[in-house]
């Protein structure tokens, strides 16, 4: 008897669980705790949008995706669709692969942000159920050779019209930096690196001028243009005067960046544009047959 009672005591002094009912879909509950379980899940995904709302907020913009993601599952499951534990576990994989993280180390950086894994793998079933259902309806979705062409080619002319013709453009990388006019800039103008380069400037008399980045060289004034083409990676250029002092200059790379799709990937954007545009009409259309309650 006394067992009893200690436990019973000990159970009176625990911190209630938040159990509170929030909303139902079609009888299905979510409660107070999944909204909090989705509200940290949101918050790790896009810090930037949901950072700075208010926590009620937050707190509605959780419940109405708890909300349509439940009515997508629900929607694919009365649809004959499944999903399995390992195509989830595929899932984030494949996460962990699109932001340059070691394979398997997604649950200890959710842990660590505090995000309960059950709420992302949620998600992402109601995800892959909703995608199923999707392709099952988007039977009629294709996007004729001409129309890729056409947009194509629209896209080719508003480039040119920016001075860029081609499918690619070239961009160098520099480091430059400002010295007075009686500083001798020798010594950075034999630097062998880029790295090597810029510690000369910041050891200079104006080390807050010491900068590095990729630039599109058609953007230059030409006369600069000129110098710097005929100089290869490694090598520099000055001093050269300039409205601030004098300039010196490296090139540190060169790189070819694609300013325009293959036609192949502009297919597949045309055709995910055209499934968005499905999603959400079907999503409006299952969302009005199902019946949501939520609780004030």
């Amino acid at each position: 008897m006394r067992y009893l009672l200690f436990m019973i005591l000990i159970f009176n002094t625990l911190p209630a669980l938040s159990m509170e009912l929030k909303a139902t879909v079609n009888d299905n509950p979510i409660s107070d705790l999944d909204v909090l379980n989705w509200t940290q899940l949101l918050k790790f995904q896009q810090p930037s949008k949901y950072e700075a709302m208010s926590n009620a907020q937050l707190q509605k913009e959780a419940l109405d995706t708890i909300i349509e993601s439940a009515v997508k599952k629900q929607t694919a499951l009365d649809a004959g669709f499944k999903v399995s534990p390992q195509e989830i576990n595929n899932a984030k994989a494949h996460l962990e692969q699109q932001n340059d993280l070691s394979p398997g180390t997604l649950p200890q950086i959710l842990k660590k942000n505090k995000v309960p894994e059950k709420a992302l793998n949620a998600q992402l079933e109601a995800d892959l159920l909703w995608l199923q259902y999707l392709r099952s309806k988007a039977q009629n979705v294709n996007i004729s050779n001409l129309a890729v062409n056409k947009r194509y080619q629209a896209m080719k002319n508003e480039l040119e019209k920016q001075g860029v013709k081609g499918d690619s453009v070239t961009l160098w990388e520099m480091a430059q930096g400002v010295f007075s006019e009686d500083v001798d800039v020798s010594t950075t103008l034999e630097s062998k690196d880029c790295d090597a380069f810029l510690e000369h400037i910041k050891i200079g008399p104006f080390p807050d001028s010491a900068q590095r980045g990729w630039t599109d060289p058609q953007q230059m004034p030409p006369e600069l243009r000129e110098l710097l083409t005929n100089i290869a990676v490694g090598e520099t250029i000055g001093p050269l005067r300039s409205p601030t002092g004098i300039l010196v200059m490296m090139k540190c790379n060169v790189r070819s960046q694609q300013v325009m799709p293959s036609k192949e990937q502009l297919k597949t954007q045309m055709e995910m544009e055209q499934l968005d545009v499905l999603s959400r009409r079907l999503l409006a259309e299952a969302m009005r047959r199902s019946i949501i309650e939520k609780k004030e």
